[in-house]
């Protein structure tokens, strides 16, 4: 048999590199996509995502293709300018958003992905004066709403009647940002926009996803008058069901709303009014990881909701600023019976003095279960 010599080693080596770079490339989503009927690429429809230049009909045009028969709507990197009119409603439907999912009814229901290339990164902390991350791909509204109905991204609803609300376009969100804006000719208001509104989506999901304003979280104003959401999920029914890998919140009155059926992984929220509000509703829903902080009220419960969390973890801000702690969990209304939450592992710190159980508060502490204070 005849030795290799070390230079055909080396040009072997070469060529598996070669091959693997090749096939590395392949698996990268853009590449793939490319080449599928369902991509729907927004620079292809006329989006810069320059942050100048009004991004909107262009992503409206991609949104609209991929509705058609269901598909991507794919961000390449960059901040993209959504500057159009909310548009109240479209051929009879209601939209009350900026950008809007295309109705569809149970007999024709599709997926709509909206896929970033990278989703921007997110600072947690609330009380470092840190400016939002501009890198990755970012859906940033420059209006400014009075109107706490108004999102900048929502589902068309569909004709009134009983079921028939309900849009069958089912949307995912993926590495992608979504920011309001908080400043008017460099002037901080109070905005009242939403981030996303799935209010009348049958089913939706989310991973690795931000939901942010654009000024630093530490030096906002108190957004609570504007009773801005950066999350609705579905209302109360049957099929809903929302999953959700990875979020991140923060800067809104109110971080995340839901109702039943959702299955949290990562769920975080920085500087809200209230952190998470649980609409009433039937039935239960579960939470792995639930980081909330430098939020008044991190969690509201209206009744008639059961939750589980593996591990809630939340900061106690002490200092005077707007979002100074209040309460862990606050139980409000009355429905036909009560809402309870199960924590397995809580871990309340109190800024500048660190973990302190006993700090953790609720005006109803028998609808809480603390299952690591349960004697064996």
């Amino acid at each position: 048999m005849k030795s290799i010599k070390p230079i055909g080693i080396f040009c072997l080596f070469l060529m598996l590199i070669n091959v693997h770079d090749l096939s590395a490339l392949g698996n990268h989503p853009s590449a793939q996509k490319e080449s599928n009927a369902y991509y729907y690429n927004v620079k292809n429809y006329g989006a810069k995502g320059d942050a100048r230049s009004d991004d909107t009909q262009a992503i409206q045009a991609a949104i609209n293709a991929a509705a058609e028969k269901g598909g991507v709507v794919y961000f390449p990197n960059g901040v993209y300018n959504i500057a159009g009119p909310v548009i109240d409603s479209l051929d009879g439907l209601e939209c009350l958003s900026q950008l809007y999912i295309p109705h569809s009814d149970k007999t024709n229901s599709k997926n709509i992905v909206f896929q970033g290339e990278t989703a921007p990164e997110f600072e947690l902390q609330g009380i470092v004066n840190a400016p939002p991350s501009t890198n990755g791909a970012i859906l940033l509204s420059s209006i400014i709403s009075d109107d706490p109905r108004h999102a900048v991204i929502a589902m068309q609803k569909g004709p009134d009647g009983s079921w028939s609300q309900w849009n069958y376009t089912t949307p995912s969100f993926k590495d992608l940002g979504v920011r309001t804006s908080t400043t008017k000719d460099s002037t901080p208001v109070i905005n009242s926009m939403n981030g996303i509104n799935l209010r009348y989506a049958s089913k939706c999901y989310f991973d690795n996803v931000l939901i942010d304003t654009n000024g630093p979280l530490s030096e906002s104003l108190d957004p609570a008058p504007g009773k801005s959401t950066g999350l609705i999920t579905p209302e109360i029914n049957n099929h809903a069901l929302v999953r959700i890998g990875m979020i991140r919140i923060g800067g809104y009155a109110c971080g995340f709303k839901f109702s039943e059926h959702m299955v949290g992984q990562d769920i975080q929220i920085v500087c809200c009014n209230v952190g998470m509000l649980s609409e009433a509703s039937h039935h239960s829903s579960s939470i792995q990881t639930l980081e909330i902080e430098c939020c008044c009220y991190p969690v509201v419960f209206n009744p008639g909701h059961n939750l589980f969390v593996a591990n809630y973890n939340t900061e106690h801000f002490t200092d005077d600023k707007w979002f100074a702690f209040k309460q862990d969990i606050t139980f409000e209304g009355s429905y036909y019976y009560p809402a309870k939450m199960v924590i397995g592992l809580c871990h309340p710190v109190v800024s500048y003095v660190g973990y302190d159980l006993s700090a953790f508060k609720t005006n109803d502490p028998d609808r809480v279960v603390l299952l690591e204070k349960r004697e064996n």
